[in-house]
């Protein structure tokens, strides 16, 4: 099957003259540079070719080691595809010019994202929920992820952003996931949205060979965590007799506090509510005792129980409040799309 068109012709800004790079098709303009002010002035920044290996040499010790299999274009960039029973997957990593400063990275990144991204593509929401992790060495990076529809073909594709810290300055990583069934192939999109857990383990492989610095900073600060935080959810659903035609619902919702003092004490309270409306089932909890956050996890250890969530976020709302955004402990700890939407739970400040 030939493989399916790239969905974008990076344009990078360069002093003294602009190059155009083509991938192998025309779905999307990307203006690089937009961040990067003179590269000329910024220790290890690109040029005016986006680089491909990185090496432990670099300035700043960046480095971007792409998986055997994965083949290297002369632009820089990184393919890989696959046959998936008849479908045809595939992920596209390149790096962008680098961003001076480590101030502000999640800033840096939404605005990058909507900028950048946002003009390219179709279904792309201002004000991304940024997330942090830890690179291969122990570097910390932020990025933010989202299914974006190409502007001039009805196809869907998975894009990712990375900002990197190295040195004083945040190396971007683009990964695109991709998805292409055979031609007359009925309900594409829907299973485009089924590809993306299973594209996005070569992601995780490809981010294997990441490496940044500085090494052995939190990936978040006590301060940061410190403050009064709320998670709420909750689901309706109404329900109709055929015969009769009366109706009735029934309702899921709760809501859990943290309070989190500068002295590594908690307090917490979860309040819940389910069944039938009129006729819910109600129940509460509490709890105290101590927290501490290790590499990237946080351990709030009670006195009725120890529980234990895996970092993925400290951002702001747009709103301009702040969030801890949690994993609770579970046999499958990811950062996969799915692992992260069924089980992450965003905490918002009540301060």
């Amino acid at each position: 099957m030939a493989r399916p068109k790239s969905p974008f012709v990076w344009i990078l800004l360069a002093v003294g003259g602009a190059c155009a790079l083509c991938c192998t098709g025309t779905l999307g303009l990307m203006a690089l540079g937009l961040f990067a002010g003179d590269d000329s002035a910024t220790p290890g920044a690109p040029g005016a070719v986006p680089r491909g290996h990185g090496d432990p040499g670099e300035p700043g010790g960046f480095a971007f080691d792409a998986p055997q299999g994965w083949k290297t274009q002369a632009d820089g960039r990184f393919i890989l595809e696959w046959d998936e029973r008849g479908d045809t997957l595939g992920v596209e990593a390149l790096r962008l010019p680098a961003v001076p400063g480590l101030d502000d990275a999640e800033g840096k990144l939404a605005r990058m994202w909507q900028e950048r991204v946002g003009a390219d593509w179709n279904d792309v929401k201002p004000n991304p929920l940024v997330m942090r992790r830890f690179m291969a060495n122990g570097a910390r990076a932020f990025f933010t992820a989202a299914v974006v529809r190409a502007k001039n073909v009805d196809r869907s594709f998975r894009v990712s952003l990375y900002l990197v810290e190295s040195g004083d300055r945040l190396e971007p990583l683009v990964f695109i996931q991709s998805f292409m069934s055979p031609p007359g192939s009925a309900g594409e999109h829907m299973s485009a949205s089924f590809s993306w857990n299973t594209s996005y383990a070569r992601v995780e492989e490809a981010l294997k060979g990441v490496r940044g610095s500085p090494v052995g900073l939190p990936l978040v600060d006590d301060p940061e965590v410190v403050g009064h935080f709320i998670h709420s959810n909750g689901t309706t659903a109404q329900w109709v007799n055929t015969f009769t035609g009366s109706t009735t619902m029934t309702a899921v919702s709760y809501s859990a506090e943290y309070t989190f003092s500068p002295g590594h004490i908690f307090q917490y309270k979860y309040a819940g509510a389910s069944g039938q409306v009129g006729a819910m089932k109600f129940g509460s909890e509490d709890d105290q005792g101590t927290w501490s956050v290790k590499h990237d996890v946080l351990t709030v250890a009670g006195a009725k129980r120890t529980r234990r969530f895996l970092i993925i976020g400290a951002a702001r709302t747009p709103e301009g409040k702040r969030t801890l955004y949690l994993m609770p402990e579970h046999p499958g700890w990811s950062l996969a799309p799915g692992a992260i939407g069924q089980n992450g739970e965003l905490y918002v400040a009540a301060d």
